[in-house]
């Protein structure tokens, strides 16, 4: 089986829906609205190809990666040199990673926050709590479930140049005592003349509302600051009465510990 994740550049394409610039806005707002330190340095974790890094490094901003791909990283890492930049892609697992620095800004995007126990949980938050510099900001895209994930289903199509993906997206349940889904996903590209097949099947466990706040608050000292839809800061999900749409969520590192 070819994996997805062995062919960045349909990758990148298949998920570039998303309006790249409109994100990175948000983020710059979130920082404006809620961070304790000037923020220059980013670090995405599971980054993938880093759809934001070129974004952010026209910006002003440094940028650094972590995923467990070698693929993307060398992806992430030749999309930045061919414009002139240096960037920091290091390979390791979201679960238990150091850097060697810590930086003033971490964000995990499009729910790929994948752990598999809630020990796993922690020690990523553990993680993230030592990567981060105090007074700054965690902020995550799509990584709580408010709602079960059985029997998701969704595809689409993204075209670029003669270039076409075709995506397919599903979860089932495995487990419902430990919270695991089969999450699968499916490529069907056609480039030019040649078509190609890329999957990728997962372990996904789902990761619900207070157990977030539990293990982010209350075990590893984290400042929850909210959560909101649709990645709209005016949009609280505490106001929201219709459907939920990749919600976001803020957290940050105290500035002074917090007994």
């Amino acid at each position: 089986m070819n994996n997805i994740y062995d062919y960045p550049k349909y990758y990148e394409i298949a998920y570039s829906y998303r309006d790249i610039p409109g994100e990175v806005d948000v983020l710059e707002q979130a920082i404006r609205e809620f961070s304790h330190i000037e923020v220059r340095d980013f670090l995405e974790i599971a980054c993938g190809n880093s759809p934001h890094m070129l974004e952010l490094l026209k910006r002003g901003y440094s940028f650094s990666g972590l995923d467990i791909s070698r693929p993307m990283l060398d992806f992430s890492r030749q999309k930045a040199e061919t414009l002139g930049f240096t960037v920091n892609l290091y390979q390791g697992d979201l679960v238990d990673f150091e850097l060697p620095e810590p930086v003033d800004f971490v964000y995990t995007m499009m729910g790929s926050l994948y752990v598999n126990t809630t020990a796993d949980l922690l020690s990523h938050f553990a993680s993230v709590y030592q990567a981060l510099k105090p007074g700054g900001l965690y902020f995550l895209d799509w990584c709580i479930d408010f709602s079960p994930l059985d029997d998701t289903r969704d595809t689409w199509v993204m075209k670029r140049d003669d270039i076409e993906v075709k995506t397919y997206y599903s979860t089932r349940l495995l487990s419902a005592p430990l919270q695991h889904y089969k999450e699968e996903v499916t490529f069907l590209v056609r480039d030019g003349k040649n078509h190609l097949k890329l999957q990728n099947s997962a372990v996904r466990r789902g990761i619900y509302p207070q157990e977030f706040i539990l293990a982010a608050t209350k075990v590893n000292n984290f400042e929850f600051l909210g959560w909101w839809n649709d990645w709209d800061l005016y949009s609280p999900l505490e106001n929201t009465r219709g459907e939920i749409i990749r919600p976001i969520s803020l957290l940050r590192r105290p500035s002074t510990l917090v007994v």
